[in-house]
């Protein structure tokens, strides 16, 4: 799950560290920074994954640095978190660098999870519901040569059946020999999410999973798709747009504007958390590349 942990964490930092470089001309001289109370931010949420079960379930509170701080954002290790479906409440309890734990909430698909977490005297709350993936009916890797937009090697596919009659929201994740990949680019609202709005019911055959990323033999790849909430495609969307548009081409284009977390702070709602927390249901599959 620490993976996991990771894998959010480098999205975060990935998008931050582009928000930082298209805005990279100095304007200290011209402008009075004024420190601002360090916010809360939230890493991780919930996964189901039938393939490869998680032991336990947990995710990660930061908070905010000041502007110019070049250093890590801090760990909280004084909240009360929990999250209930309704029915349990379960207690997560801290096992350090932030991380907060539970060993006995296994998600279920068709549920509606909410958080709660006390922090620094207020009551953040955030819910989402765990809809579910559609399998992978093949999961193969193909080989494929240089181009304007993508490096030779090999790409993983699948064959899908996207379930009829239900919106439905998939994010995809690859990983090479165990690491997470991401690749920072101004089509990943395009490359790493989709809705099925045109191809609801259908059988998807060789669908990309994140195409940009390629393998060469002798690498384990690991390919996942996620059925995710209509919300955090939205929060996610918002996100690859807007980080992936400034700062990749230098054209000039203003700052992104913040994007909004699904955790509300519920004793003062004008501070609110940074981050999302969701809960996504996982269809796994890796395979050793060769040239056969």
């Amino acid at each position: 799950m620490k993976a996991i942990i990771k894998t959010v964490q480098r999205i975060t930092y990935l998008c931050l560290s582009i928000m930082i470089l298209s805005c990279e001309t100095d304007v200290t001289n011209d402008i009075d920074l004024k420190q601002s109370p360090p916010k809360l931010i939230i890493n991780g949420g919930l996964e189901r994954n039938s393939k490869s079960p998680l032991k336990s379930q947990q995710f990660q509170l930061t908070t905010t640095n000041d502007f110019l701080s070049k250093d890590p954002n801090p760990f909280v290790s004084d909240a009360q978190v929990s999250v209930t479906d309704g029915t349990t409440n379960y207690i997560f309890d801290y096992s350090g660098d932030g991380i907060y734990i539970n060993d006995e909430l296994e998600p279920t698909t068709g549920s509606t999870y909410t958080v709660t977490i006390k922090w620094n005297g207020e009551v953040y709350e955030g819910s989402d519901t765990l809809n579910e993936v559609a399998p992978f009916d093949r999961f193969f890797a193909e080989f494929q040569e240089e181009t304007v937009f993508s490096d030779e090697g090999y790409t993983l596919k699948c064959d899908t059946t996207d379930p009829a009659n239900v919106d439905n929201y998939y994010y995809y994740r690859v990983y090479r020999n165990g690491e997470f990949v991401i690749k920072p680019d101004p089509g990943n609202s395009q490359i790493l999410i989709t809705s099925d709005e045109f191809f609801d019911g259908q059988k998807r055959i060789g669908a990309e999973i994140n195409g940009e990323v390629t393998f060469k033999v002798g690498d384990v790849a690991t390919g996942q798709q996620l059925a995710i909430s209509e919300g955090y495609f939205d929060y996610l969307f918002e996100l690859f747009t807007q980080t992936g548009n400034t700062g990749i081409s230098f054209g000039g284009n203003p700052p992104p504007a913040t994007i909004r977390s699904n955790v509300i702070n519920m004793t003062n709602p004008s501070n609110r958390a940074v981050g999302y927390f969701y809960t996504v249901d996982v269809a796994e599959d890796k395979l050793t590349i060769t040239d056969e």
